[in-house]
């Protein structure tokens, strides 16, 4: 089998390097391509016609099928690049983590993070993996290989977050919802840790998750809702002698078990015995 290569254009931008990524982790035949770069614009390798080489593959360059420099349409050449992938069986039409993931890089490379994404100009946004990557360009001037491998691996990274943040929200949706005196809670069981971050930044005023192999379980509690479970873990631990449970100062953070402490003991409480108490504090 000839050496397969992905063309994109010199210092690859935030739109060249995920197209790479996509093409390398679930293309086949194309997991260990050489990547080569030309000058931006129609520019091909070797001048050879774009698309002409099955071999060879342009990205965001050369003005061919996965290059979108022509068109006004909300794509890009992540998203051509995904959108093949799919009609060719490599990817599942329903990866919804994939895809909210081409979603965000497509309006990254439309300029939305400059004034469609809320408040703009605020710091926060410096350190998003297209930003970062500017900044190493600076630190490392023309060392391309460092910029494709840093977002290959961050982008490994954002894909299983993304995988578990679209699990944790539908287990979240089938939660046992309860009422307690700073609203609304929701108790999964799931060994998902991602549940907790989705139920509070889906309002909930508290969520509770306990691993149904291990048996621990972690309460977390939301600010924008006051909560304190200072009552909460007192009630808790007269009635737990077998777990141990830790208040964390700030009061919203009840833990039964944590990976940073191996020697504290699950707690033999239901999720609904957990509930119970909550509902009471």
């Amino acid at each position: 089998m000839s050496q397969k290569i992905i063309v994109t254009h010199i210092s690859p931008d935030f739109d060249g390097i995920p197209a790479i990524w996509l093409l390398r982790k679930f293309h086949p035949e194309f997991k260990n391509a050489r990547v080569e770069l030309v000058p931006a614009g129609d520019n091909t390798l070797g001048n050879q016609p774009v698309d002409s080489d099955p071999d060879v593959l342009h990205v965001d360059v050369g003005g061919g099928k996965f290059d979108h420099h022509k068109t006004n349409e909300f794509t890009c050449g992540t998203k051509l690049v995904f959108e093949h992938l799919i009609r060719e069986g490599y990817i599942a039409e329903d990866d919804e983590a994939l895809r909210r993931i081409v979603t965000v890089i497509t309006e990254l490379d439309h300029g939305w993070d400059g004034y469609k994404w809320p408040e703009p100009a605020s710091d926060r946004w410096e350190f998003s993996l297209h930003n970062v990557l500017s900044g190493l360009k600076m630190a490392f001037p023309r060392n391309n290989e460092k910029y494709i491998q840093w977002v290959s691996d961050s982008l490994d990274g954002v894909y299983l977050i993304m995988q578990s943040k679209v699990k944790a929200q539908k287990e979240v949706e089938k939660g046992l919802v309860f009422k307690t005196r700073w609203g609304k809670g929701v108790a999964v069981v799931t060994k998902n840790d991602g549940v907790m971050d989705a139920g509070i930044k889906e309002g909930y005023a508290l969520v509770v998750r306990k691993d149904p192999d291990e048996g621990y379980v972690r309460v977390t509690g939301s600010n924008a809702h006051e909560v304190d479970f200072t009552k909460a873990y007192k009630m808790i631990t007269k009635v737990d002698k077998v777990g141990h449970w830790f208040l964390h100062a700030s009061g919203v953070l009840l833990r039964n078990g944590s990976t940073r402490n191996p020697t504290m003991k699950p707690t033999k409480m239901t999720i609904e015995e957990v509930v119970a108490i909550l509902e009471k504090a």
